[in-house]
Formats: C-alpha cells, sequence, structure tokens
C-alpha cells in the first residue's frame, strides 16, 4: 500500500494567537512566514521541556517563544496571499513521502545557539530525503519571497542546510556558553532516537520589530 504524502498544517500565528482573521488587518509588511517540520509529539515533549528548564535554570527564553520544530524554509516576507503560499507548499509535499528522521545529539552553533542536529542518518551521511525536501520546497517558494525579505539572502539554505531542533538560541550570555552546553550534554540522550517526518507546518508570525533583537 503506498504511503501517503507528507500533511501540511496551516498555522497562522498572530501576535500569540491563532487567528487567521487577523492577517486580513495587518500590512504584508510586518508578517513573515516559514514552514516547519513538527517533529513527532513525544520530542516536541521533550524539547519543550529543555525550553522550561533552560528558563528556569539560566533565564533563557528566546528558543522557547517559538513552537517546537524543525526548520525547513526560515522567515521569509512575501506579498503572496497565505493561501497561494499554502498551495504551493502543499504541491511540493504531494510529491514527498514520510521518512526517519535521526537524532544526532547535542551540538553548540557558534557560541549563539545549541541544537539537536538531525541532519544525518546514524551512519554520519546526510539524511538525503531530509535535504532533498528542504531544497524542493525552497526552490517552490523563493520566486514568492519578496525582494526586500531580510532574511532569505543569509539562511542556511542548499549545501549550508543543517537541520536542527533549537534548544537555545540569540539570549546565552557568552560567559555561559559552555556551562550552558555542558549542562544539556550532560541530559544526553535528549528525545527519542529517531521520529517519523510525516507534518509540516506552515507558520505566518507577525512583529513590528522584524530587524530589532530577538
Amino acid at each position: 500500500m503506498p504511503q501517503l504524502p507528507l500533511s501540511l498544517l496551516l498555522c497562522l500565528w498572530c501576535l500569540g494567537r491563532h487567528t487567521p482573521g487577523l492577517l486580513a488587518s495587518l500590512g504584508m509588511e510586518s508578517v513573515r512566514y516559514g514552514l516547519y517540520l513538527r517533529p513527532s509529539p513525544a520530542m516536541c515533549r521533550d524539547q519543550a521541556a529543555i525550553h522550561a528548564l533552560l528558563e528556569r535554570q539560566y533565564g533563557l527564553r528566546a528558543a522557547g517563544h517559538f513552537m517546537p520544530h524543525a526548520t525547513i524554509k526560515g522567515f521569509f516576507r512575501s506579498d503572496a496571499a497565505p493561501e497561494r503560499i499554502a498551495d504551493v507548499c502543499a504541491a511540493v509535499l504531494a510529491d514527498q513521502r514520510p521518512f526517519t528522521v535521526f537524532n544526532n545529539g547535542v551540538v553548540g552553533f557558534g557560541e549563539s545557539g545549541i541544537a539537536l542536529r538531525i541532519q544525518r542518518l546514524p551512519s554520519g551521511k546526510m539524511n538525503a530525503a531530509l535535504q532533498t525536501l528542504h531544497e524542493a520546497v525552497f526552490a517552490a517558494l523563493l520566486p514568492l519571497v519578496h525582494p526586500h525579505c531580510t532574511f532569505t539572502p543569509r539562511e542556511w539554505a542548499g549545501p549550508r542546510f543543517d537541520a536542527h531542533l533549537t534548544l537555545a538560541m540569540a539570549d546565552i550570555p557568552g560567559r555561559l556558553f559552555a556551562e550552558v552546553l555542558g549542562f544539556l550534554r550532560e541530559l544526553e540522550p535528549i528525545g527519542p532516537e529517531s521520529f517519523c517526518a510525516d507534518t509540516l507546518q506552515l507558520f505566518a508570525c507577525t512583529s513590528d520589530v522584524w530587524d530589532g533583537r530577538w
């Protein structure tokens, strides 16, 4: 029996509330879209638990502002209607099938972020299905990206794509980075060893200060 294609959920996440009608009253310049792989419920639970623990232990809040996710196409500005963006995503996913994602463990990104890398197979090779999904989505959405989008030109895309589940980002004090990284590594394994990639979420997020500090 053939597998069903990857499913797509449209989540219009406006000002912290799921209120699709609100987009109609906002200027397009305040909205940014993103397509994200939703981890399994078990992985979501464990990632969210780490966010809560890091807030309580170290006062870190930035990563916990967002839902558990792995970015497939990051924030982008677009003048296209949400329904048009959703249709483009759905068309890409119709040709994709669920696949297994593996937990590669805790990694540091410079001294600004800490995540669970999910880019590779247990053998160390790139997860070709995950890379293919990213490249297909990126290519399909690129024509809809506003020419003045500030995120897309500096996005980790194509050969630079490195899928991960963020545990901490942006607000880790430099003097505490090694401490937080070591703390998280002592908690390993964090989350399941693997999960099925079968659901993606298209989010519309709003902010008045997209170029401001996180």
